[in-house]
């Protein structure tokens, strides 16, 4: 059995390579704060986009040692979208904090 943390961050828009870098923050944040490594596996990242250019995606991911993964939430497997919120209610949740957004 393989016990790790997972941070999955969602992005409205198309991946964008600083992306990583955002993510790769909050891996290292998990591994440092919540990681005992005797216990755990070393804390993987998983960004979901609405779009994404491979050719982008392939050389972003060769400048990080952090292990993650980019992944457009179509393309996921089905046990994966299981796992996660339904598009609609990603759409939902988007929507209402632009709403607080424009509020503000």
């Amino acid at each position: 059995m393989q016990l790790r943390y997972v941070v999955i961050e969602l992005k409205v828009g198309a991946f964008e390579a600083g992306h990583l870098g955002q993510l790769g923050a909050y891996v290292a944040m998990v591994d440092d704060l919540l990681r005992r490594p005797g216990l755990h596996r070393p804390t993987v990242g998983i960004l979901l986009c609405t779009g994404k250019a491979e050719s982008i995606v392939k050389y972003a991911l060769a400048s990080t040692a952090v292990p993650v993964a980019v992944a457009d939430y179509a393309g996921l497997p089905d046990d994966a979208k299981a796992a996660l919120p339904s598009a609609d209610e990603l759409r939902a949740v988007v929507s209402e904090e632009v709403g607080k957004a424009v509020r503000e």
